[in-house]
Parts: C-alpha cells; sequence; structure tokens
C-alpha cells in the first residue's frame, strides 16, 4: 500500500508544479506587447524654414518659391521670366528685380497711359496705384511710387502740356524735369532703404 501512495503524492507535486507556472506566466509581471495602434503612429519632426537657407538674390525654382510665399513674411520669391528670385523687405533689392517691377508697371498701364484728361486721367490714375499695389504684394509689402511723364494743365498756356510728376505714395508734385523728378523719388527711396522703389512711366517720350 505504500509504494501507490508515493506515486500518486508524486503525481500531485508534479501537477501543483505545473499550474504553478502556468499561473505565474499570467500574473501582470510577464512583460506587455506594445500596443499596434501606438506603434503605427507616425512620428513628427520639425522641418527648418526655408528662409533659413535663402539668400538674398538667389535664383529658385517654382517649388521652392511656392514654399516661401507661404512660410514668411519678410522674404518672398519674385517671379522674373521664367524663374524666381528672392527679395527681403529691408535689404538691397536685386537688380533684376527692380527692371521686372519697371516693366510689369509700365505693361499694367498699357501704352496710352499719360494722355488721359479730365475723368480719363482720373481713371489712368486709379490703374496706375492698381499696378503699383499690385507689384508691392508681390515684393512682400515693398513700398512702389512712379515717376511718370502725363498731360497737366498748365495755366502759363491755359491748356495741357506734358509734364513730369511723382505719384502717390511718393513726393506727390508736378517737377521741372525728369532729373528733378527722379531725383527727388530716389531720395524718397533712400529714406528707408530696402523698403521703397520707383518706377519710370514715360509713354509721351517726354
Amino acid at each position: 500500500m505504500t509504494e501507490p501512495l508515493l506515486k500518486q503524492s508524486s503525481a500531485l507535486i508534479v501537477m501543483a508544479v505545473l499550474g504553478a507556472l502556468v499561473l505565474a506566466g499570467c500574473t501582470p509581471a510577464s512583460e506587455p506587447h506594445p500596443s499596434p495602434i501606438a506603434a503605427s503612429q507616425p512620428v513628427e519632426t520639425e522641418k527648418p524654414g526655408p528662409a533659413e537657407e535663402i539668400q538674398v538674390g538667389d535664383e529658385l525654382t517654382a517649388e521652392q518659391a511656392q514654399e516661401l510665399n507661404d512660410s514668411n513674411d519678410l522674404t518672398v520669391a519674385y517671379p522674373v521670366g521664367d524663374k524666381f528670385i528672392a527679395v527681403r523687405w529691408g535689404q538691397p533689392i536685386p537688380e533684376p528685380v527692380l527692371q521686372e517691377v519697371n516693366a510689369q508697371v509700365n505693361a499694367g498701364v498699357g501704352a496710352s497711359h499719360g494722355t488721359g484728361t479730365g475723368a480719363a486721367m482720373d481713371q489712368e490714375q486709379a490703374n496706375l496705384q492698381a499696378q503699383l499695389q499690385a507689384e508691392s504684394d508681390k515684393l512682400g509689402g515693398i513700398t512702389v511710387t512712379a515717376v511718370q511723364c502725363a498731360l497737366s494743365f498748365s495755366t502759363s498756356i491755359n491748356s495741357f502740356a506734358p509734364a513730369w510728376a511723382v505719384s502717390e505714395p511718393g513726393p506727390v508734385g508736378t517737377y521741372d524735369s525728369q532729373a528733378e523728378a527722379t531725383s527727388a523719388a530716389q531720395a524718397w527711396a533712400d529714406g528707408q532703404p530696402g523698403k521703397r522703389i520707383f518706377v519710370v512711366l514715360n509713354n509721351l517720350g517726354c
């Protein structure tokens, strides 16, 4: 009778140990598996803005220009032909940009600008202001004015005659010559370098 009892006791001990091992594997102490949702979430990294690398005068692709204009308030990409050139408010403006702004305003006002009188003159000036503002917007807020030759009423001849003038927002007024008007506009622009520029309109060939 003793031998069967020992076998039964040994069997019970083995089963108890196995049960303890199984229970131990299910306890909270076991290492948890990572959540599949958390593991699948991408890690966002902050990218530096393009303005940190782009310098004034740099030629940019259309993609770079779009990214720059969408991400920066002071530095913009101005279109010159089929390329873009970086311009920064308050810094010297590249010569190709100055030339293109001048060409764009002249094209925008048309070949008859400066020839109107009365209501037609008022419409010409309103159109000019719209063109100057459009260029200012493209330049990121740089102020643009115009030195222009246009018909102006002369009290000395009691009629309209070509005269040089500077438009708003520059040193508004009529001048005795193109040199005098240009000098006044240049002094105005130099008062805030990189923040003001002027264009020249001379459709009358003054």
